[in-house]
């Protein structure tokens, strides 16, 4: 409790002396505008040397090689920044003799500024009370947290660091100070908040070690910079210490940047390192692109230092957010829509500075066309922003296929495409007109020629209203093509399907606002018919050829002995058994591969948990897990049988019966042949299938006390017997149809591979099967 209370004393101290030190800093830079002129001594006068472009003295007649008179009434040599700089800083007035020495005393205010003057002014001030804001607004949301603890130190010091390099340049040694202390401290407790963030997540970013010695380096170069002024040879070398120190911790920070992300760039911190990797980005991109390039090729910069580093604010907003955020927003989204968006508005921004250029003939100075062109880009990429988040809340074209027909036609056609009736189908059409164009009514009719050139008829016209029927009647069909839209009095018809001997029609009733269509719901009506066209005919394909399987029957005088075609059980079973294959797959590689990686993930928990009644939920969820496992693996066994081309039959069966012995209830007893080794694949599968069929009947329907199964080699003849003690079966009241796949199931199977199936069972008499199937000599 007291570590506590000392504690919050200690962050309240430190931050109110962030805050005396930021309020001083604030009130000088107010009252003491950067005066911007370095000066030299030449013989006994104090001569200006350079003037900088965004001070206080580049805007006054004040030239360099100008002699310093006096600043604030005084000699030059006795102000504090010219003695301690070599500049002129901190002063009210200064009096200078220019080249045809003339005398002329300037006073120094913030009169007259221009808006890049102000901003460079008000800038660091800003970013200052943007750190200090969100520094308040983390400690009161998660000061227990001792990540955030960090991260508002770096943000104290970030913001400190800003507005205190201003004091710098002033000439203040409060303020230089304090630069020189936090410059170096952002990017080490940078370090140190990542660190304990990525912690949360089981990741390594920095070792403890190598932060401890981070921190002892750094409190060196503290000592150092206390004890320059006692020590002249390192008071001569102090500027390029100081920047090669900061410069190695820059890239040491990028080292272990670089290499945390290559490192885990997979795992579960993929979305912060893109966030870290985006927001370092937008931070420093317009820097390197528009200061720091052109200067290094061009030797002049686009935009200057100043402006470019107003993206930096970024940072400190970016971190917060991942600090207090429990949800990530969606970065690839993000990076993907912001590519998109800002190469249209790149695009267009160069169009227009292309027109202002040639075609108005604007000439403006680079960097005044660099702003513009920033500004512009800018305004573009926020307004296309703008306009998908109005969509979003007006138009709804992502969520309703109100008024987006493109999006509306893909989504339907996304949900049809596993149709298999042509009456499904037209329900859907119903519906989806209703709900794009608002019509009040949706009918759907076929209207058939009576003969080659005879009228049309309406199909069923006695359930549609005289008026309806009427209207139809009287057109001539054959002269209306698919996608055709027709107005009668009361709606639309439209042909979405049919040839010349018959049409397949909707009635559309009249729109809710008593409008016509327009043309794109004309545009979208005649693709929709032309797709549909499409589908219905492929569906009454397959209504027609289930319908024709379902009734093509080899015809025999005997009922019993009526059977499917060998090539079609054939390839019925074929397909069949494809599919069955690549349900195991899939259930193999995607849900039994996640359940397994549950459970690890569980076992992992339960190591860590200390708790003994979690400890015990966690175990019994294991357990649970287990068993879905097991069941997974042994749907995939049934679905594709396991090992069957390298096993052979006999050892494939033998398993299958072992398995059976495990699961059931009543005695079983097996006979396989050893000398039956090789045989096709399709007959080794086929009576697999057979025998697992009947094993699993035996299982669930029997209720039987003995099972056999023999499976025996006679002169290159296989013979197959089963035979049980159970309840039998009423052999005549089975139902011969391929959506039955249980003992007539069987027979085709074994008569799609030339075998003859003998079934005798009676009800209260077992059941008894007997199967022949011929090989080859090599077989056996």
């Amino acid at each position: 409790m007291k570590s506590n209370r000392k504690m919050t004393i200690t962050h309240a101290l430190l931050f109110l002396m962030v805050l005396g030190l930021t309020v001083y800093f604030t009130v000088t830079i107010l009252q003491c505008p950067l005066v911007g002129m370095k000066v030299k001594q030449e013989d006994q006068y104090w001569v200006v040397e350079q003037i900088y472009e965004h001070g206080w003295a580049s805007s006054q007649p004040i030239e360099e090689g100008n002699i310093v008179e006096l600043v604030d009434g005084e000699e030059t040599e006795k102000h504090s920044t010219v003695r301690r700089f070599g500049r002129v800083e901190m002063a009210k007035s200064v009096t200078i003799l220019d080249n045809d020495l003339k005398s002329r005393t300037f006073d120094i205010s913030y009169g007259n500024m221009t808006p890049k003057e102000l901003f460079y002014l008000l800038f660091p001030l800003l970013y200052a009370a943007v750190t200090i804001s969100l520094s308040i607004f983390l400690y009161v949301k998660m000061k227990s947290d001792q990540s955030a603890i960090i991260l508002i130190y770096f943000l104290l010091s970030l913001g400190l660091c800003f507005v205190g390099a201003s004091m710098s340049a002033r000439g203040d040694v409060i303020g230089r100070v304090s630069t020189n202390i936090t410059l170096p401290s952002t990017i080490i407790l940078f370090m140190h908040f990542l660190n304990r963030y990525f912690s949360k997540y089981g990741l390594v970013f920095i070792r403890t070690p190598s932060l401890v010695r981070l921190y002892m380096i750094y409190l060196f170069f503290l000592f150092v910079l206390v004890g320059n002024p006692f020590f002249p040879v390192i008071n001569k070398y102090i500027s390029e210490f100081k920047l090669l120190f900061f410069s190695s911790l820059v890239f040491y920070f990028l080292f272990y940047l670089i290499q945390f992300y290559m490192k885990y760039k997979n795992s579960e911190g993929k979305a912060i390192l893109k966030i870290l990797g985006a927001t370092v980005f937008l931070a420093f991109g317009p820097f390197s692109i528009f200061y720091a390039m052109p200067t290094i090729l061009f030797h002049k910069a686009f935009l200057s230092a100043e402006i470019t580093t107003i993206s930096l604010i970024i940072i400190p907003i970016a971190i917060v957010y991942l600090q207090v955020a429990e949800k990530l927003f969606d970065i690839e989204f993000f990076l993907d829509r912001l590519r998109y968006y800002s190469f249209n508005s790149f695009l267009f921004t160069i169009l227009i500075i292309l027109l202002l250029r040639f075609a108005v003939g604007i000439q403006l100075p680079t960097s005044t066309m660099a702003m513009v062109f920033i500004v512009l880009f800018i305004c573009t990429l926020v307004f296309i922003y703008v306009k998908e988040y109005l969509d979003y809340k007006l138009r709804h074209h992502l969520f309703s296929q109100k008024g987006d027909f493109g999006m509306g036609l893909y989504t339907f056609f996304q949900k049809t495409k596993y149709e298999t009736k042509v009456s499904s189908l037209v329900t859907k059409l119903e519906h989806e007109i209703k709900d794009v164009l608002l019509v009040k009514k949706v009918v759907y009719a076929e209207v058939f020629r009576e003969g080659v050139k005879g009228d049309w008829v309406l199909k069923d016209q006695h359930e549609y209203p005289a008026s309806l029927a009427y209207e139809i009647a009287k057109l001539n069909w054959v002269h209306y093509r698919i996608g055709t839209i027709i107005e009668v009095m009361n709606g639309f018809l439209l042909v979405i399907g049919g040839d010349n001997q018959n049409k397949k029609i909707f009635f559309l009733g009249m729109k809710k606002q008593k409008t016509n269509f327009n043309i794109q719901e004309r545009i979208w009506l005649e693709t929709l018919a032309h797709i549909s066209s499409i589908l219905f005919e492929n569906l009454q394909l397959i209504e027609d050829l289930i319908e024709e399987i379902e009734n093509y029957k080899v015809k025999d005088n005997d009922k019993e002995k009526q059977h499917y075609p060998f090539w079609l059980s054939r390839l019925l079973f074929s397909l069949a058994e494809k599919e069955r294959a690549n349900l195991s797959i899939d259930l193999h590689d995607s849900v039994l591969q996640d359940q397994l990686q549950l459970l690890r993930e569980v076992e992992k928990i339960s190591g860590k948990v200390e708790n003994q009644s979690a400890k015990h939920d966690l175990v019994d969820l294991k357990e649970r897990m287990l068993d879905n496992i097991h069941l997974i693996r042994e749907t995939c066994n049934e679905l594709r049988p396991p090992f069957l081309n390298e096993l052979g039959i006999i050892q494939s069966l033998q398993n299958l019966v072992d398995q059976t012995k495990l699961r059931s209830n009543f005695i079983l007893k097996s006979e396989l042949d050893p000398s039956i080794r090789t045989l096709d694949p399709e007959d080794e599968l086929v009576l697999y299938r057979v025998v697992q069929e009947l094993l699993n009947n035996a299982m669930k329907h029997s209720l039987a006390s003995e099972v056999q199964i023999a499976l025996r080699n006679h002169n290159h003849f296989l013979s197959l017997t089963y035979c049980d003690d159970g309840i039998g079966i009423d052999m005549l009241k089975l139902n011969d149809s391929f959506k039955t796949m249980g003992i007539f199931g069987m027979k085709e199977r074994i008569r799609s591979i030339g075998g003859t199936i003998d079934i005798h069972s009676a009800p209260g008499e077992g059941m008894q099967v007997q199967i022949s199937l011929q090989i080859g000599g090599d077989s056996a």
